[in-house]
């Protein structure tokens, strides 16, 4: 993962980064690739957002611990962009700091995150868990 503010003097151009999610004068660009229990997730950064892909629901547990150990100031940012949660390619979730999350991603304690029902119940059903 490369993040970045306009200000830094390293030696690495901004322009140069794959996709960068600008958040004020942080640039933030991701391209992170891991298993996590046997289970794949990728994370890129992309058309003003940041898009997590997994092939099980169960990996996305670890998104947390990687969040530990982002910069301050990256983790801060990070609840300023928008971020889309796929598992096997169907979107199950959203963080959008323009969007409250609904009566269910609260009730299940996982808010700011909104949850889409479709996309959990057809994952679900494949068997992704």
């Amino acid at each position: 993962m490369t993040a970045r503010t306009d200000d830094s003097d390293d030696s690495e151009d901004p322009e140069d980064l794959e996709d960068p999610v600008a958040v004020g004068d942080l640039r933030i660009a991701v391209d992170l690739e891991a298993t996590v229990d046997g289970a794949r997730i990728d994370i890129r950064s992309g058309d003003g957002r940041i898009d997590v892909e997994t092939d099980r629901v169960r990996a996305l547990r670890a998104i947390g611990s990687l969040r530990e150990v982002l910069p301050d100031r990256v983790e801060r940012s990070l609840d300023r962009v928008p971020i889309g949660v796929h598992v096997d390619g169907v979107e199950v979730a959203r963080a959008d700091p323009d969007v409250p999350a609904g009566p269910l991603a609260r009730a299940l304690g996982v808010a700011p995150v909104r949850l889409d029902v479709r996309g959990l119940a057809l994952v679900a059903l494949r068997g992704r868990w």
